[in-house]
This record gives C-alpha cells, structure tokens and sequence, in this order.
C-alpha cells in the first residue's frame, strides 16, 4: 500500500490518459442480505511506468436469493468515474458463484499542464471531456478456499467519448495552436483477475485488470488510455 501512495507524485507529473481499468470489485455474492464492500488503491499504465493513479470503493448487496445490485466510485489527479449495476447471481454448491450485471458508467478528464519550449516561450496543453460507459459484465471464482477467495471477471462495452484536447500559446489571452477532439465510439473488452487473502469479514484484495479500446490507438492523435491496471486494497463481508 505505502508503494501504491508513493506512486501519486509520478502520476501528477505525467501524460494524461483519457481511460483506464477500472479497479471494480468481483464480489461474488452467494446469498441474500449479503453486503460485501471493497476499498483500494490503484495505479495504471500503458506499458510499465505507471501514469495514473486512483483511489476505489465498490459496495454490493444480494438484494434476494438470486437479484444483486452494485455501485462502484473512484477518484485520480485528474480524472473521475462512477458506475451502477444490477445484476443475478448463482452459487453452484459451497464455493462456486457465477455473476452477470448489466450497468452504465460516467467518467471524465479535466488535465492541464505547461511545457518550456525554449527559455522564453511556454506551452500550455489541455485535455479535458467526458465518457459514457454502457456494459455487461460477467464474474465467477471460488469462495472458502480455506482463507483465500479467487474471482475472474469480463466486462463488455461501448466507450462513448467526448473529449478534446487543446494546446495554447502563451499570450495574451492564450491563442490555440492546435485543437483535437474525439468522439468515436469504441468497443471496450476488460478482463480482471482477483484474489482475495484473509478472515470472515476483512481481507487484503489484489487486483489486476487490461482494457483493449477497438478504435483510440488509430482514432486519436493526441489521446492515450491505459492498458494495464493494479489495485490493492481492503476487502469486506457482512
């Protein structure tokens, strides 16, 4: 956890990035009145160097024996998202549960940063918009494995950008020197793997997760998004 929080200055320093895996919880619900909660911290990347940042909370209920519901929030430097889903679930025995929700998010970008060109003469570079995320998402993993819980989950969706960035001369007031702005819908691909270590009620959560974007990488030319995601956190179960 204290190398996640040393990760934040890195990631207020670097290039922005218009999405990244969102660390949701796989809670594998398995019966009525079933709460389970996650919070965590998060870092992304493109490659290796991690150019974002995140803190996550997730809660779910098992609404009645069979209906779930989810909500799930976090927050970057620069960058916000939020989503909800109802969802089914079923456990087949003691330890198996497979889950499918069905929900929408709402995320944005608000990132600005300066840049000295030479001595004399600063460029400023903005980037900033929103995103909607409608999705399906399937789950499922094995609970009571002694203190250890392990789940897997496939989200599906269409990333529904408005975005633009802008970079601006310093004058006064600034001019533009150039100006992009995306909205070409994508379809979002998002597996995740989870593993849980702990009691009854509190466990240590580790979680990774890739997003593939079908059109951002040949689409945009200002414009990035983070492929590869890293959470760690605190798991709980009433």
């Amino acid at each position: 956890m204290k190398k996640m929080l040393l990760l934040v200055p890195m990631a207020m320093m670097a290039s922005c990035t218009i999405y990244h895996p969102q660390s949701v919880d796989i809670p594998l619900i398995d019966h009525q009145g079933e709460w389970r909660g996650d919070v965590a911290v998060g870092a992304s990347s493109l490659v290796v160097i991690p150019d974002n940042v995140s803190l996550n909370a997730t809660v779910t209920y098992g609404v009645t024996d069979w209906l779930a519901g989810q909500v799930h929030a976090n927050y970057g430097v620069d960058n916000y998202y939020l989503q909800a889903a109802p969802g089914v679930y079923k456990a087949i025995g003691e330890k198996f549960v497979v889950e499918g929700y069905v929900g929408v998010g709402y995320g944005g970008v608000n990132h600005d940063e300066s840049k000295n060109v030479t001595d004399t003469s600063t460029v400023y570079r903005v980037y900033d918009g929103h995103f909607v995320l409608p999705f399906v998402q399937l789950n499922f993993g094995w609970r009571r494995l002694g203190p250890v819980e392990i789940g897997f989950g496939v989200k599906a969706g269409g990333y529904l950008p408005d975005m633009e960035y802008r970079r601006l001369r310093a004058t006064e007031p600034p001019t533009v020197k150039y100006e992009e702005i995306y909205t070409t819908p994508n379809f979002l691909l998002e597996p995740h793997v989870q593993l849980r270590i702990g009691g009854e009620h509190v466990n240590f959560t580790l979680r990774a997760g890739y997003s593939f974007l079908s059109d951002l990488d040949n689409g945009a030319e200002r414009m990035t998004y983070d492929r590869i995601g890293l959470s760690m956190g605190l798991g709980f179960n009433f």
